[in-house]
């Protein structure tokens, strides 16, 4: 039967972000598995909402969560001495069925025992891969170790229903995006022409595509283990309105695309200022740019800003910020931004 507990009650369409929400207010209750039904899911509360959330509650009969699945730092309680523990990086990512983890040099000869507790704990993943140093390269690849379980980093990430092939040591992904990528496929119009440059292996393309079939969706990307997989996500999600461009950008842009798109994502934090005098050209006047890059955590987004209207100005075109928001802490000074704006 379960515990009868009090729930956020919210539409299935809506629920990771409505996760995402009660976590950052401190009002959910992770010792509860979620329930589900044909239109909503019931996330446990630690209290009644308040009225400002705007979330309805339920009584629902929920489940408690086994030991599987229990925080990393609580399996390993009396395994780690305390400095250890002092060391720990308890989150990490999950692409597919890898646990993609940061092990600090002082963990190096633990990192056997923390990656057993992790597949021990998290029935559905397969693999553990450490990550072996930082976003580099041509490509910008993050390179992993795997520590455990099966000998590869090949996977298939699913997100908002869509799949996508991947080799995490071969082209860059990131599941930290997936909220900014909904967000973004939102808000595309019927018909819209949508350019992404610097696509990976497609999830900007295909989720503005599958969320707006009469979209017509153009995807570049330099890297051709990134477009090999780009093109097979585009048929596993059978998506035909969504064309793949293999090459650099500032060689192909604007070229045939000069003024061509409604609407350009540029999911490209670093030296995304480098790629602005070839790709604002290919927006018509009142296109929308997504402009992603880092600033100051203190002043996150005039930087941005500033980079985005000297770049303009020197086309020859105006800005209107429609949007900013931070998109996830990269540092501790340091955070990525993403600025929503009306080229003009």
């Amino acid at each position: 039967m379960g515990y009868l507990a009090l729930c956020a009650k919210v539409e299935r369409k809506n629920a990771e972000k409505a996760r995402q929400k009660l976590a950052q207010a401190g009002l959910l209750d992770a010792d509860y598995v979620p329930a589900r039904d044909c239109k909503f899911v019931y996330f446990a509360l630690k209290r009644k909402p308040p009225a400002r959330l705007g979330l309805k509650v339920a009584r629902r009969a929920l489940r408690k969560r086994s030991e599987r699945g229990k925080p990393l730092r609580k399996a390993l309680e009396g395994k780690l001495t305390k400095r250890e523990a002092q060391e720990l990086v308890a989150s990490f990512d999950i692409v597919g069925d890898i646990a993609v983890v940061e092990i600090p040099p002082a963990l190096a000869k633990k990192e056997g025992l923390i990656a057993r507790a992790i597949l021990k704990n998290h029935k559905n993943l397969r693999v553990v891969a450490k990550k072996t140093g930082g976003t580099a390269g041509e490509f910008r690849i993050r390179p992993v170790k795997v520590i455990a379980g099966e000998k590869r980093t090949f996977t298939v990430y699913r997100e908002a229903g869509c799949l996508f092939e991947l080799d995490l040591n071969k082209a860059y992904f990131s599941p930290r995006l997936g909220t900014e990528r909904g967000r973004v496929a939102g808000l595309v119009k019927m018909g819209e022409q949508v350019l992404v440059p610097f696509a990976g292996v497609g999830p900007f393309a295909i989720r503005i595509a599958k969320k707006v079939p009469t979209a017509q969706v153009v995807g570049i990307e330099l890297n051709p283990d990134a477009a090999g997989y780009f093109e097979r996500n585009v048929i596993r999600n059978n998506c035909g309105n969504v064309e793949v461009l293999k090459g650099d950008v500032k060689e192909l842009l604007p070229g045939r695309y000069a003024g061509w798109a409604d609407r350009v994502a540029m999911p490209l934090p670093k030296d995304a200022k480098d790629y602005l005098p070839c790709v604002l050209p290919c927006l018509k006047r009142g296109g929308v740019l997504h402009y992603y890059s880092f600033g100051d955590s203190r002043r996150p987004y005039s930087h941005a800003e500033g980079e985005l209207r000297k770049a303009a100005a020197d086309c020859g075109r105006d800005v209107r910020v429609l949007f900013r928001r931070v998109v996830r802490p990269y540092s501790k000074d340091t955070v990525q931004v993403a600025i929503d704006a009306e080229i003009l």
